[in-house]
């Protein structure tokens, strides 16, 4: 099914308008109040000139106004395009000379970093930039020279040329070649904004959408509106506990409004464990969005010491990308009948495996390659059939057009093999039987020690297997006589006497002397970022101080 979100919306609002689209700080909004609501506000953006092509970007955290904002932008087929709250005035001015928006939709928390960046525009950014949308607080607002400045409120407001309120105008269904664009996290260089057409996302998230729900997906929108309004089928409730400027976030909470779900919107910018514990259990979330172990490890410690590890009605949980260890996984199993869909993609396409468990006896999950995933070898032939092979993951389906203004880049991660556009996160795994793979590593990060190849994923699992281990990540750092040292970062658990020798001694039991670690630094914590994401920069510059320090060339 090619099609725009926004149609298949509408359509699930015309059927059935009663239903909840949106539960935010103890209020509710309907498919009728969603549907009205995103076409008040496109019109109120085409009276400001916005139409097809033009960026709309969204500077805030999770709230009830980014995704009315968003379904108005599809009605126009204008771009949404994410971008990082927690970035200062000079990172945001460099996202916006990039994307060049004519709105700016923010929340007034994230004012003063706009209002740096306003000043720092220069060029066509500073002359396609008009209208700044600021959402909460009754502050009063100043505009910038050459930029009208609206409350949400206001654009949320039918008006008239006379100023009287009216009803919104019909319009045409939007386009499913309309685009969305989701900028990376940006962990080397620059950040770019992948591309995605709007019909391309929804027929590749099918298996996202209907998988959890045990249906198969629909041939048409005649059929996607049926199930979604169809009463003998369970309700979803989603509550995303990652920020929408993540894909798996924003995707899901898209996926939810597909099938005529409720989107269950956490009021705070950052991860409050026991709030967000509270609000599983009173709003009877049945989906939940994380980001690996580190948004459900502090989760699991809420739920288990306040709510007496309940969650009755949660059904599901999903995470793509980050560490989900099967220990975390066990703790969720622990709960009651839950389904943990563990997600291999990447902001640029995929998915490409998929780790499926709805028991604590299924683990350890052990992922698989979902349809149009590849495996490549050296001479980019496919070997996914070829149980002991080992290649770079692929995916051939429905992809992204490329990255913004960035045709090399877009041709070097978007290949063509075979007449056939492929992508790949570079990832290396070893095919195993009946679809499933082995995770090696990150093929950029495979470390290159005496000419042999050790790759990182591999050690690192074998460290995390140890009782006292946490948390670890393995990386090459450059040394002069192997072209390459293994290096591990651990963190141990709190009161853990656990020494670099035991742990050295733990992964020579299990992997080759090659492979095992030259450098070994205990910490008490890697300090991954919110979305369990890691200072690469800053650890490799501790590996280097701990190498100087041990007289070794860094």
């Amino acid at each position: 099914m090619y099609e725009n979100y926004a149609v298949l919306w509408n359509r699930i609002a015309e059927r059935a308008p009663h239903l909840t689209a949106i539960r935010s700080d103890h209020r509710d909004l309907t498919y009728g109040d969603l549907e009205h609501l995103a076409s008040v506000v496109a019109d109120r953006l085409t009276a400001q000139g916005v139409g097809r092509g033009d960026r709309v970007a969204f500077f805030l955290h999770n709230t009830a106004e980014y995704l009315v904002l968003f379904y108005a932008c599809l009605k126009l087929e204008a771009v949404p395009v994410s971008v990082n709250f927690r970035y200062r005035g000079a990172e945001l001015a460099e996202l916006l000379r990039a994307c060049e928006p004519r709105v700016l939709a923010y929340g007034s928390a994230y004012r003063p970093a706009v209002q740096d960046a306003v000043q720092l525009l220069d060029g066509s950014a500073a002359e396609t930039l008009n209208l700044l949308v600021e959402i909460g607080s009754g502050a009063s607002l100043s505009g910038e020279p050459g930029v009208e400045r609206l409350r949400f409120e206001d654009l949320a407001t039918p008006v008239d040329r006379d100023g009287r309120r009216n009803a919104p105008e019909p319009r045409p269904d939007p386009s499913r070649d309309a685009e969305l664009y989701i900028f990376t996290g940006g962990t080397t260089g620059t950040p770019k904004a992948v591309v995605w057409g709007i019909g391309d996302l929804l027929h590749i998230q099918q298996s996202s959408i209907y998988g959890p729900m045990g249906l198969e997906p629909p041939e048409d929108l005649e059929a996607a509106v049926g199930l979604a309004v169809d009463e003998s089928i369970p309700r979803v409730r989603t509550l995303p506990l990652a920020p929408f400027i993540h894909a798996t976030a924003l995707f899901s909470a898209m996926n939810t409004l597909a099938v005529g779900g409720t989107v269950v919107i956490n009021p705070s910018a950052s991860l409050a464990p026991s709030a967000a514990a509270r609000l599983i259990v009173t709003e009877e979330v049945t989906r939940l969005i994380v980001a690996g172990d580190a948004v459900v490890v502090p989760l699991l410690e809420a739920l288990e010491t306040e709510q007496a590890a309940s969650a009755p009605s949660l059904t599901s949980v999903i995470s793509s990308g980050m560490r989900f260890s099967d220990d975390t996984k066990r703790r969720i199993h622990a709960l009651g009948r839950v389904a943990i869909v563990d997600i291999l993609a990447s902001t640029e396409g995929g998915p490409y495996a998929m780790a499926t468990t709805t028991a604590a006896d299924e683990l350890p999950g052990r992922f698989q390659l979902t349809e149009d995933a590849v495996v490549l070898d050296p001479d980019e032939r496919d070997v996914q059939d070829q149980p002991g092979a080992v290649g770079v993951l692929a995916y051939r389906g429905a992809l992204p057009k490329g990255y913004l203004n960035d045709p090399v880049k877009s041709a070097e991660t978007y290949p063509v093999i075979n007449g056939v556009r492929h992508c790949s996160p570079g990832d290396y795994v070893r095919v195993q039987e009946h679809g499933y793979i082995e995770l090696l590593g990150r093929g950029s990060s495979v470390v290159n020690t005496g000419g042999e190849k050790v790759f990182p994923g591999e050690v690192e699992e074998v460290l995390m297997e140890h009782p006292g281990v946490l948390d670890a990540v393995v990386f090459g750092a450059p040394d002069p006589v192997w072209g390459e040292r293994v290096t591990a970062v651990v963190a141990t658990a709190p009161n853990a006497a656990v020494t670099e020798q035991d742990l050295l001694h733990h992964v020579g039991t299990r992997l080759a002397g090659y492979k095992k670690p030259r450098t070994l630094i205990l910490r008490d914590t890697l300090d991954r970022g919110p979305s369990g994401k890691l200072n690469m920069r800053s650890l490799k510059a501790l590996a280097a101080q701990d190498a100087t320090a041990h007289g070794e060339q860094a």
